[in-house]
This record gives C-alpha cells, sequence and structure tokens, in this order.
C-alpha cells in the first residue's frame, strides 16, 4: 500500500510516496481503507518547511533537550549520536491526521465497529490503508461525504478550542486567522448561536467566512481593527477571541486582548509569540488558555493507545467525543464544508497538492489527498526485498522493531560482523523497516511478526520492539523456538513475567538480554583486578531529570525508571559478585508514587551469601559527576568506574586504565557473543539462567517498594511459577 512521507533532511520540503506492508493490527486498532485524507496546511505546511537547521535551534532553545543530547554524547560517544542524528534525518516521517474510509478489519479489544463500516480517523497519516487506535475512529452515516467526513480531526480541533472558551449562546467570538481551523471555528461557533467575527490579513479568507456565516470580517491590514471591533460591539468588546494564527510578531496576541472585554477569554490554538503587554492583564484581567489538539485525552499515551476511556460522567467532552460531535454537525447540516475544499489529488499526485498549497494556487482552504477506492487495495504485510536462501556458514538474524538504537547500534554492530545474514526486518507501520531493508541486504520488510519467526534461515531474532510488546514478541518467539535477543526490560508486567519464566520451563530456548555493561571490556579489566567475586557493589545512577509525560513513565508504555532500565544495573551487579541473590529490599526516593510504574528515584539492596549490592538511582545528575558509577569491594581491591570509560582500582599500588573520552557500553560485544552463541561457539553470552535473575530482581524491587518489606528472591520466585502474581 502507499502512503505519503516527507524527510528532515529534505530542504525543499518535498514529500515521497512509499510503498510499505499493511500496518499492523493491534488489539485496540482498526485497521481502515482510506477514501480520504486532508492535509492540514497548517500544520504539515509548517512542518514540511523545517529544516535541519530549524531542529538544531529548536534544541538549543529547550533546556531539557539539550541536556539529552549531552547526555548522548556521554553515553553513547560522538560516533554514534552521530549516526543516531543522521537517522533522525533520514527516516521517514509521517504527515497527516484527518480521514475517512471504510473498515477492513477490527482488533480483538476494538468494540463497536464491523468490517465495511464508514468510519473518519484521527491522528494517522496519508496512506491507503491505515490503524488507528479504537479512540481516535468514529462512525459516520451513509449519507455524510466522505470528503466532509475526512475534516473531521481539524473539526475536533476547532471544537476544543471553543470549549476552552466555554463560549454561550449569544455571546460574540473573535476568530483570529482564519485558515482551515479558522474556518471550521467560526462556522462552529455560528452553529452554537454565536455572533461571528472573523479577521485575516487575506480578504479571500475573509471572504469565505462571510459566506460561511460569519457575521462580520476584518482586514487588521487595512483597518483599525480595534475601533471596527469596539464599534461593532458598543464598545465592549468581544467576550473570547480564539487565535489561530501561527506568527512570531507579537501583534496578535496582543491585539487579541485588546479587542475582547474586560474578563473575557482569549484562547490561543497556533503558535504565537507570548510578549504580552502587562496592561491587557492587569487592568483587562483577560483569561488566558491554550488548547491543545482536539480534547481530553490528547497527548496521554493510555488513552490514544485506545487502551483506557474516561467515564462519560466526569469527562463529558474526550478526543473521540469530540469528533463524534462534528460528525453529528456535519450530518446535521449545520457546517458547511464543501465551499472549503479547493481540489482533491489522487495520492500519485501528492506533492501538487502540497506545492498549490504553498504556491497559494490552491482556489480554496483546503486539500484532499484522494485513493482509488474501486480496485482492490495492495494487503500484502510482507514485500520482497532480496528472498534467498541463507548462505551457507552464515548466520541468519531477523529483526523486530527498528526505532533508533536498532538503527544506530544493532545494525552496524551485526554488519560489521562476519558470516552474518540479515533476514526479515519487522516494524509495525514498515515505515523503518523499509527505510533500512535494501542498504543491509534483508531479505523481507513485514509488519507480520508471525511470517517473521517461521522463516527456517532465521536463526535467531533480536526483539528491539516498544517495551508493551515485548511479552508478545518473547511468547511468539518461545512457541517458534527461535533464539533470541531481547532488549531490556524484558517484559513490564510481573503477570506477564510469570507467564515467560513458565514457559522457559516446558520450552526452554536460548534467550538472552540486552544488558550490555557486563561486557564492556573496562568491566572485565574490573573483574580482573579484583582477583575474584566482589564482596559489595555500590552502583549509583545519577540521571537527568526526565518530564512526568515522559513515555518511561506512562503506566502502559513504560513502567517507571525500575521497570525501564533497572535490569542494567541490578544484572552487573550480580555478574560483579557473581553468587544468586537471596533478597530484595527497595524503597522510593522521596515520596513513593500510587502507581509503582511511575516510579523515577530509588534506592535498591540486593543481599547475596556474604555479599551485598547497593543501586541508587537519582535524577540528581551534577555538571562533571559521572552519569553512572559503580564501586566493587573484594580483597583489599577497590575498584571505581565511571561511566564505563575510566577505571581507577586502588590496591597494593593504584592503577587507571581508560582515558575517560568514550564510553564502553559493551553493544558490540554483547552482539558478538549472541551470533557466537548461535553458531555454537564458546562465548560469554547472558544464558537465560542469569537473565531471568535480573528481571525477577527488578520485580522483587517493585514488590518491596509496593509492600515495604524485604522480598525473599527464591520464594518470590517459587511464587511466579506457581502462577500467584497472576
Amino acid at each position: 500500500m502507499r502512503q505519503i512521507v516527507r524527510r528532515v533532511i529534505d530542504r525543499k520540503g518535498k514529500v515521497v510516496v512509499l510503498e510499505l506492508p499493511e500496518p499492523h493490527l493491534g488489539a485496540d486498532q482498526v485497521l481502515v481503507q482510506s477514501h480520504h485524507t486532508l492535509i492540514s496546511s497548517g500544520t504539515e505546511m509548517t512542518t514540511l518547511a523545517k529544516t535541519p537547521a530549524e531542529l538544531v535551534r529548536q534544541t538549543i532553545a529547550d533546556p531539557w533537550m539539550r541536556k539529552a543530547v549531552q547526555q548522548t554524547v556521554l553515553s553513547a560517544g560522538l560516533a554514534q549520536t552521530a549516526r543516531r542524528v543522521w537517522q533522525e534525518l533520514i527516516k521517514p516521517r509521517e504527515i497527516g491526521y484527518s480521514g475517512s474510509g471504510r473498515v477492513l478489519a477490527v482488533g480483538e479489544g476494538a468494540e463497536g465497529f464491523r468490517v465495511g463500516d464508514k468510519v473518519a480517523y484521527a491522528a494517522t497519516g496519508h496512506a491507503e490503508i491505515v490503524a488507528p487506535t479504537v479512540n481516535h475512529i468514529v462512525a459516520v452515516p451513509e449519507e455524510i461525504d466522505s470528503r466532509h467526513a475526512a475534516f473531521v480531526t481539524v473539526g475536533g480541533i476547532a471544537i476544543q478550542s471553543l470549549r476552552r472558551a466555554e463560549i454561550k449562546f449569544g455571546e460574540v467570538i473573535a476568530v483570529f486567522g482564519l485558515g482551515l481551523v479558522g474556518q471550521l471555528c467560526a462556522r462552529i461557533a455560528k452553529a452554537a448561536g454565536c455572533v461571528v467575527v472573523g479577521i485575516d490579513v487575506d480578504d479571500t479568507r475573509n471572504d469565505a467566512a462571510v459566506r460561511g456565516g460569519a457575521d462580520f470580517t476584518i482586514n487588521p491590514a487595512t483597518s483599525d481593527l480595534k475601533r471596527k471591533i469596539m464599534d461593532f460591539t458598543g464598545k465592549q468588546g468581544v467576550d473570547s477571541t480564539i487565535i489561530c494564527a501561527a506568527s512570531t510578531s507579537e501583534t496578535i496576541i496582543n491585539s487579541s486582548m485588546e479587542i475582547t472585554r474586560k474578563q473575557g477569554k482569549v484562547v490561543i490554538v497556533g503558535y504565537v509569540n507570548l510578549n504580552i503587554h502587562p496592561k491587557n492583564f492587569l487592568y483587562r484581567e483577560i483569561d488566558l488558555r491554550y488548547s491543545r489538539a482536539y480534547g481530553p485525552g490528547s497527548y496521554h499515551g493510555a488513552y490514544e493507545r485506545g487502551r483506557i476511556d474516561y467515564p462519560f460522567s466526569y469527562v463529558r467532552w474526550t478526543e473521540k467525543r469530540n469528533l463524534q460531535e462534528f460528525i453529528r454537525l456535519v450530518g446535521a447540516g449545520a457546517i458547511q464544508l464543501e465551499p472549503l475544499i479547493g481540489g482533491a489529488y489522487a495520492v500519485e499526485r501528492a506533492q501538487e497538492a502540497f506545492d498549490a498549497i504553498r504556491e497559494g494556487t490552491l482556489g480554496g482552504i483546503a486539500a484532499l489527498i484522494e485513493y482509488d477506492v474501486e480496485r482492490e487495495p495492495d494487503r500484502r504485510r510482507t514485500i520482497e526485498l532480496h528472498p534467498r536462501p541463507k548462505a551457507s556458514g552464515t548466520v541468519g538474524i531477523s529483526i523486530i522493531g527498528l526505532g533508533n538504537h536498532v538503527l544506530a547500534t544493532h545494525l552496524p554492530n551485526l554488519r560489521a560482523l562476519r558470516g552474518v545474514e540479515v533476514r526479515a526486518l519487522a516494524s509495525a507501520t514498515g515505515k523503518n523497516a523499509s527505510l533500512v531493508g535494501k542498504s543491509v541486504d534483508a531479505t523481507v520488510v513485514t509488519t507480520d511478526v508471525d511470517e517473521l519467526l517461521q522463516d527456517p534461515d532465521t536463526d535467531g531474532v533480536i526483539i528491539a520492539s516498544t517495551q508493551p510488546e515485548h511479552f508478545e514478541h518473547v511468547r511468539k518467539a518461545i512457541d517458534a523456538q527461535k533464539p533470541m535477543f531481547v532488549e531490556k526490560p524484558l517484559v513490564t508486567l510481573v503477570e506477564d513475567f510469570a507467564t515467560i519464566l513458565r514457559a522457559m520451563e516446558s520450552e526452554p530456548i536460548l534467550l538472552t538480554l540486552g544488558l550490555n555493561r557486563r561486557y564492556s571490556p573496562l568491566v572485565t579489566k574490573l573483574r580482573e583486578s579484583l582477583q575474584g567475586p566482589a564482596d559489595s557493589v555500590t552502583y549509583t545512577i545519577a540521571e537527568q531529570f526526565i518530564p512526568p509525560d515522559h513515555w518511561s513513565l506512562d503506566e502502559f508504555a513504560g513502567g517507571g525508571r525500575l521497570v525501564s532500565e533497572g535490569e542494567h544495573f541490578i544484572d552487573l551487579c550480580h555478574f560483579l559478585i557473581g553468587r544468586e541473590p537471596t533478597s530484595v529490599y527497595a524503597r522510593p526516593l522521596g515520596t513513593a508514587p500510587d502507581d509503582p510504574r511511575k516510579l523515577c528515584n530509588f534506592a535498591l539492596t540486593i543481599h547475596y551469601d556474604g555479599a551485598v549490592a547497593h543501586v541508587v538511582f537519582n535524577e540528581s545528575a551534577g555538571a562533571g559527576f559521572p552519569r553512572e558509577r559503580v564501586q566493587a569491594m573484594a580483597s583489599g581491591t577497590v575498584a571505581v568506574l565511571d561511566d564505563f570509560s575510566k577505571l581507577v582500582v586502588h590496591g597494593k599500588k593504584q592503577r587507571s586504565y581508560g582515558g575517560g573520552r568514550g564510553r564502553q557500553m559493551g553493544h558490540r560485544e554483547a552482539m558478538q557473543a549472541f551470533v557466537a552463541a548461535l553458531r555454537g561457539d564458546p562465548s560469554d553470552l547472558l544464558r537465560w539462567r542469569e537473565a531471568q535473575m535480573a528481571t525477577l530482581c527488578m520485580f522483587a524491587g517493585q514488590e518491596s517498594i509496593r509492600t515495604g518489606e524485604p522480598v525473599d528472591v527464591r520464594q518470590f520466585h517459587r511464587s511466579l511459577l506457581a502462577g500467584d502474581a497472576e
């Protein structure tokens, strides 16, 4: 199937039509054959105009992003950071987020839809086949034109901005900026019984607003805006102003406040300069608000993935309910959309549509992409690139999940190994797999994990999908008896870990985790320096602060810093001490969150027979202090490893290793060990017995935080095998 994408590195803002596999259908998704998708002339054209230089400026201006880049350089080194940046620049970016079509298939958890239903959807790009989540798709009556239903997302944005203004029947509402969102705001406000004033520097847009029902329009470039508004409102000002314009000038925000009545509301939908004159706040008591996306649920991962909904009684208008309301208004004839449409372009002519918007030759406000619904859609989930039997003497590796870590680290490391073939590449949408498939001579790209696992020439699988998907992919790999290298964490839920434990008891296979720190050359040197197992290990992680909406704190996508990252630190402690743990005691640093999956800072103590390890994870990173410091003690020797780049051993004499200039994190060595194990050669690969201990202690730590008591590791292990976690 075909999908429209763009690349950051393309300075001309061109789009590309790619041939991709049909997207994966998750449990909470609905597969839709698109009939029409709407180009958001504001958002998408702004996205196309962005250049690499602009992205650099945005990063420099954002303190959190600056810190993140600095930490990436320190942790991964300049070379790997450069590879990650390059992958970001060439990665195909999905554009578009509003469309309509008919249902092709329904995920097992997506209730309320049947194959053949007419629907409209949000948050999914310009493509012949899309897979929106259940909270981003709504039913459309048959009598509604598919072209009009494709406006659904922009309509939801407009509705939410009016809700933020808390408009009431009979109020005077000004809409500043009459692009696509502004035109819909004006029409919906009129349908709600308001008096509508339209403001734009383009008279053709003002005329379009009048035809759509606006009571009065003004061009602020040729008229005295404030005087005209005061004359129109009897010197009172408008009740609310909705800003649907984007500008670096401070004029828009201050003009909006000046035309709004005292104690009125100004709602910002676009991006405007907020250099506000203090008098507008001090004397007028204007209520300034932002309207973000299209309703409650926006940017909440669990909601947007369709995992939860908000109760109707407590959250009357969610994202989905706003989308439904827009479709109701269209069906009732309350808003007319046909006059806004300047053209509909076949998907293969997509560039013409974007050019027409950019050059001002569209002849209307909106442009649509239309898809040939008369022909059967290409529903292949696997696309062959270089199908072939595996060469004799080589190891075949397939990969599930093509995120930045795989693109910048695992694939380069695999390609550097002799006698390794890349077989199938699988990703949920197929975009990332298609990006690199030809360059690494992959046999196929696919969105079908089952087909990947059926390849007889795949000797091993790297599982690097998103964290919540690990469980399903690991379980399927066990069923297929495919050796696997799983990125941490193994799973994010303790009940899923219990299932994997029982599966590996009955059908053991080669299963290792990507806990690369144990493979670091400086860790090898540290163990040699101790001349035996460590008696105690103190592991301090001084991380940067992450915002509360970071993916690792999402209750479904992440699971907290202990779950997302804890196995790394726990495993290295096990490795240095060389004994199996007996108990785990963990406490949060600061107030414990209600949900341990939102835990950021923690201290964890692991006891062994005759040894102990302390892990402290804290968002208190300071300039110049190592991000990770490991201190190990044994037999009169103390070794201190800073950031896997410098090792100092204190004994009869002090010795130093590594120059502290680049982190040696062990990624290459871990992949070498995995490939060697697949060949049947001797290797120091982390085997399942040790790997499960890292995950077991991580979940034991989570249980200890929940109960406030130490957790006996052996007893905890037995309870999981018995199914007590469920």
